[in-house]
């Protein structure tokens, strides 16, 4: 996508990979709308993107950032409503708010 840096177009790039999507049709839409989408959704949960000391931390970030973007991505023409949260992204998400620097 035109427009991005090289750290940037790695982020979306990664993202892709996990929504193992191949097309750029959408890349726009990934990036401007679901991408910002799931990190909103976590620092409305009192989860902020680690600043890359804490590796587990990190890790498990990424995970639930690119999940929520695959999921806003997948339910982008529902029109009955918000889909509910995939289950399995709730321990993660619970793990995340109460665990401080260090802790996982």
């Amino acid at each position: 996508m035109k427009g991005l840096n090289e750290e940037q177009q790695a982020e979306l790039d990664a993202c892709k990979q996990y929504m193992h999507e191949d097309s750029n049709d959408n890349d726009e839409r990934i990036w401007n709308e679901f991408m910002p989408a799931a990190k909103a959704y976590l620092a409305g949960a009192g989860i902020h993107e680690p600043d890359g000391s804490d590796v587990l931390a990190s890790a498990l970030y990424q995970l639930a950032f690119h999940s929520l973007t695959l999921h806003y991505y997948d339910h982008r023409d529902a029109v009955d409503g918000e889909a509910p949260i995939p289950t399995g992204l709730r321990p993660i998400i619970n793990q995340l708010k109460h665990s401080g620097p260090g802790c996982i």
